[in-house]
C-alpha cells in the first residue's frame, strides 16, 4: 500500500475541521499559515489579509476594530465591505477576525517582508470560496 488513502483520508479529515472551525477563511491561507506556523510556532508570520463584509457598516467603526484587533489600519474598498490590512497573523488572531458576526470571507497572502501588495482578491461565493470539490487525486 503506498499511503495514498491515508493522505487523502487526512486531507479530507482537515477539510472537515476547517469548515467546522474557519468556515469563512480561504481553505490555501488556513492551510498556508498553518504549515508557516507549524515550522516557526514563535514568529508570527507577515500576511496581507483581506476581508469581505455585509455591506451597511459604519466605515469609521469598522476601521477602529481593525486597527484595535491588529494594530494596523486598513484600507477600505468597495463602500467598507472589503479590508485590506498588512499584519502579523496567527491562528488565534484568524479566528477572531472570521468569528466577527459581518464578515462574510477572509482570505490573504504571505508577503515575509515589510511591503504591502494591496487589494488583490475579489469576493467569491461559498462554493467556489473552497478548493473545488471535485477531487483530481
Amino acid at each position: 500500500m503506498s499511503g495514498k488513502e491515508e493522505v487523502i483520508s487526512a486531507m479530507e479529515q482537515f477539510e472537515r475541521l476547517q469548515e467546522k472551525y474557519l468556515p469563512k477563511v480561504d481553505r490555501r491561507l488556513a492551510i498556508d499559515l498553518l504549515l508557516r506556523l507549524r515550522e516557526q510556532p514563535n514568529i508570527k508570520p507577515m500576511y496581507v489579509v483581506e476581508t469581505f463584509l455585509e455591506e451597511g457598516g459604519n466605515s469609521e467603526e469598522i476601521r477602529n476594530e481593525v486597527i484595535r484587533m491588529t494594530g494596523t489600519a486598513p484600507q477600505l474598498h468597495d463602500r467598507a465591505t472589503h479590508l485590506v490590512a498588512r499584519h502579523r497573523l496567527d491562528y488565534e488572531l484568524l479566528k477572531q477576525i472570521q468569528d466577527h458576526p459581518k464578515v462574510k470571507e477572509v482570505t490573504g497572502t504571505y508577503v515575509g517582508s515589510e511591503a504591502s501588495i494591496g487589494a488583490s482578491h475579489e469576493p467569491s461565493t461559498a462554493a467556489s470560496r473552497r478548493e473545488s470539490q471535485r477531487r483530481y487525486y
